[in-house]
């Protein structure tokens, strides 16, 4: 078929195109983008206008109907008139006047979806209207087929045709001798010289001419056999005239610049969409790596309250410490050699004294060291919210390379959503009221939870103290029954009462372990829970950068392979 390269590369074209509209849809794009897009597909979806020229006779119908291969335009069924039938694609059939020399003829036939046929009557009948076909069509043809009959070619008025074309047209013009069977090789020979000479002086250049036979290149189309085993198709010489129409249509500055103009216009915009995806890309990585360092910088403050914790603990420790001392000290006045004699004798009420008052200075310096630890820990993680805010603040200001360059509108809106939410929440959390509403969450349990450790604690030391001296006082007792062993019984006292003390600075140690060591784990939850938290609040910006890079990459392959076919579709250099 003629033109067949020209429609496959428009085809082609046509198919990118409007991968690329729903491309630019699927994105969001600019209206205008979009709308160029679709320009250039209306502009690329207008047919080929081919107009035939000729004298009454000459055959011009029946050249049409071998050009594309199906009787669609009856020969001598049009009156001899000077009215001009302009074939375009329509169902059902139609004839629509455009005025008196003018009609439009609307086929269902399938190839003028992409060609525009002006079949003239006859050049003896159109001179008088030559300004309305030459201003209308002529111009705007892809191709101007001027037919002359092999039996008349010496016709005048198809010269003066051509003279009132004019030069200016010459390259879309071609010469066809029809019905050159009806001729022998040597006369069609003698007549080529002559249109060539002839066209010579008229144009001041040269024009290609085809003798061929139209009757029967259509009727080995017709015939359904391949056309290189039919030899009427080799005997029209039909096939040199149809490879210059679709080498010459192909070419041409009208369509084959056009195809150029579209595949250029559609990589600019294909390029102004790809910086779109590229500007949204960078800035999704930026925004990853800014979460990366922000994440690494709560890691490591994560870190540095733990070590403090460690301090925290290794303090209560020390106050215990001291509590233990001082009661060690006072268990030893408490234990002398005279006091255990008045405990052995009955004078009781010392253990209880004793107890309590170890068990009020437990109480009053670990718990005072724990709930002060407490207090330096909020303070510590009191800073965060203030720092997190002015990181945020810094680290996601917009970037001057990014901020002249377009993205993707939907991405953009939701990543400044994203922001406004954090950064309002941070400004939330920066208020007082709202940091110790949440650090009393955190810690406000815990620290009652830890009351009852330094309690048992306390109170675990002087109940074995009280146990120990219970039982020594038993077994003096039983010395002193023996009325001669009071010497031994009260050596006996004080060997108990250095045990005693042993025992109580065991049992004190064990109970400063499994204090510490509840401190410990119950400090450290804590402040996992908040760093948790903290965490908690980037996640959604996270997930969003995470989610978009998922979404861009597909849009972004598809883009390489548009790119790749609108390349393959740009004529090179010299083609």
């Amino acid at each position: 078929m003629i033109g067949e390269r020209y429609l496959e590369q428009r085809s082609a074209l046509t198919k990118v195109l409007g991968s690329l509209v729903a491309l630019a849809q699927q994105i969001h794009a600019p209206p205008e983008i979009t709308q160029h897009l679709r320009d250039l597909l209306s502009s690329l979806a207008e047919p080929l206008t081919l107009v035939v020229v000729g004298e009454v006779k000459a055959g011009k119908s029946s050249l049409l109907n071998a050009l594309f291969g199906q009787e669609f335009c009856k020969a001598d069924v049009l009156p001899a008139t000077d009215k001009v039938y302009v074939f375009k694609y329509g169902d059902p059939p139609r004839d629509i006047p455009v005025s008196e020399h003018l009609t439009e003829r609307f086929l269902p036939v399938k190839f003028l979806r992409d060609f525009q046929v002006v079949d003239t009557p006859g050049t003896n009948t159109i001179v008088a209207h030559h300004q309305q076909i030459t201003e209308n069509f002529i111009p705007v043809a892809d191709l101007i087929l001027f037919v002359f009959s092999i039996t008349n070619p010496w016709a005048a008025s198809a010269w003066d045709m051509l003279r009132l074309i004019g030069q200016q047209w010459r390259k879309n013009l071609v010469f066809i001798l029809q019905q050159a069977d009806l001729r022998d090789p040597g006369e069609v020979a003698t007549i080529i010289r002559y249109l060539e000479q002839t066209t010579l002086q008229i144009l001041g250049s040269s024009r290609p001419v085809f003798a061929v036979s139209a009757k029967k290149a259509l009727e080995a189309k017709l015939s359904g056999r391949p056309l290189d085993q039919d030899p009427r198709w080799t005997e029209s010489h039909f096939g040199a005239l149809e490879a210059w129409i679709t080498r010459t249509v192909q070419e041409s500055e009208a369509r084959g610049g056009k195809i150029q103009s579209i595949v250029q216009t559609g990589q600019v915009l294909l390029a102004s969409i790809r910086d779109r995806i590229r500007a949204s890309l960078e800035m999704l990585r930026s925004d990853q790596e800014k979460l990366a360092r922000i994440r690494g910088s709560l890691e490591a403050r994560k870190a540095q309250t733990l070590r403090q914790l460690g301090g925290f603990v290794r303090e209560i420790e020390i106050a215990y410490d001291e509590c233990r001392e001082r009661g060690e000290a006072l268990l030893e006045e408490r234990l002398s050699v005279g006091r255990t004699l008045k405990m052995l004798i009955g004078a009781g009420g010392t253990e209880k004294e004793f107890q309590d008052e170890v068990q009020r200075e437990v109480k009053a310096k670990v718990q005072d060291q724990i709930e002060h630890a407490v207090t330096l820990l909020e303070s510590d993680l009191r800073s965060i919210w203030q720092d997190l805010q002015e990181r945020v603040r810094a680290q996601f200001e917009t970037d001057p390379k990014l901020a002249v360059r377009a993205v993707m509108p939907g991405f953009l809106s939701q990543r400044q959503n994203l922001l406004q939410r954090l950064e309002l929440t941070l400004l939330e959390q920066t208020s007082d009221a709202q940091i110790k509403q949440q650090l009393q969450s955190l810690f406000g349990e815990t620290t009652r939870w830890l009351r009852i450790p330094t309690g048992v604690a306390a109170a675990g030391g002087v109940f074995t103290i009280i146990a120990a001296l219970t039982h020594t006082a038993i077994l003096d007792v039983t010395g002193t029954l023996a009325g001669v062993a009071a010497l031994t019984g009260t050596l006996y006292a004080v060997i108990r009462r250095r045990k005693t003390l042993r025992e109580y600075r065991r049992q004190m140690d064990e109970k400063r372990a499994q204090l510490t060591g509840a401190v410990e784990q119950q400090l450290r939850q804590a402040v996992d829970l908040y760093y948790q938290e903290v965490s908690q609040l980037f996640a959604p910006l996270e997930s969003f950068c995470t989610a978009e890079a998922q979404r861009h990459l597909p849009i972004q392959q598809e883009l390489d392979a548009i790119e790749r076919q609108l390349l393959a579709l740009r004529p090179t250099e010299g083609k």
